[in-house]
């Protein structure tokens, strides 16, 4: 006698297996929803508590987890497999709505009217401090710029001067023209300042002569222009004691 041979029943694909463990993670998230439900059954004896759609969404809520239960959904066509997903955002938008309703009647009550205002209090609070740090960026971004701006006119500046003995010729020429003997002019240093009320954001030291023919030091600051590096002005010369 040959023996009997049993259908075998072939074993579900990776893509199947895959399938349901998504449903399973599906459905635990709309049984989690539904369950939150029951945090609104504490306001349901207060007054202006939307009684009959609490008990509506609790229905639907119900149903909505049988629904997605895998034994269930999968014996389901393709259609209604659809509709189940799709029918969690009209559930969504319900209970929206009726928790709001259930918490506003609460927020009316003297102690949900003091926690509607601690709240209130500590949302103004939070908005403030995120205004503060939002303010705070804006001048740390706007110092950055001006940081840059600075560094990027001090750069220009400082090309301006000779490579050897970091000297303007345009300013030594200027200020000898101004002196009782151009050729005793002896230059000593010459720096970049901070710009003063009258623009001047060079100073330079010399030695020149005196009328009684003596060496003496000197100061004079000027205004130099970072782009074309012309002296656009000279201050007064400030002869050392």
């Amino acid at each position: 006698m040959s023996e009997l041979e049993l259908p075998t029943v072939p074993a579900p694909s990776l893509a199947s297996k895959a399938l349901r463990s998504l449903q399973w993670i599906v459905f635990s998230l709309v049984l989690v929803l539904a369950l939150t439900i029951l945090l609104l059954l504490e306001y349901r004896r207060l007054p202006g508590f939307p009684e009959t759609a609490f008990w509506l969404l609790l229905a639907a809520g119900f149903l909505l987890v049988l629904w997605h239960l895998p034994k269930i959904f999968f014996g389901l066509s393709r259609g209604w497999r659809i509709a189940a997903y799709v029918c969690v955002i009209p559930f969504l938008a319900f209970w929206g709505q009726v928790g709001s309703q259930g918490y506003a009647a609460y927020h009316r009550t003297p102690e949900g009217a003091k926690v509607k205002a601690k709240q209130l209090a500590e949302d103004a609070r939070l908005a403030k401090d995120e205004a503060e740090r939002a303010e705070s960026k804006r001048i740390l971004d706007a110092g950055a710029v001006t940081q840059a701006k600075l560094q990027d006119y001090n750069d220009r500046l400082e090309d301006c001067f000779s490579s050897f003995g970091h000297r303007l010729v345009a300013l030594e020429t200027e200020v000898k023209e101004t002196l009782h003997n151009p050729g005793a002019f002896e230059h000593i240093e010459t720096i970049t300042i901070v710009p003063d009320e009258q623009g001047n954001n060079v100073g330079m030291r010399f030695r020149a002569e005196n009328g009684f023919g003596a060496l003496r030091a000197a100061t004079v600051k000027a205004r130099i222009n970072a782009n074309d590096c012309s002296v656009q002005n000279i201050g007064e010369t400030v002869v050392a004691d």
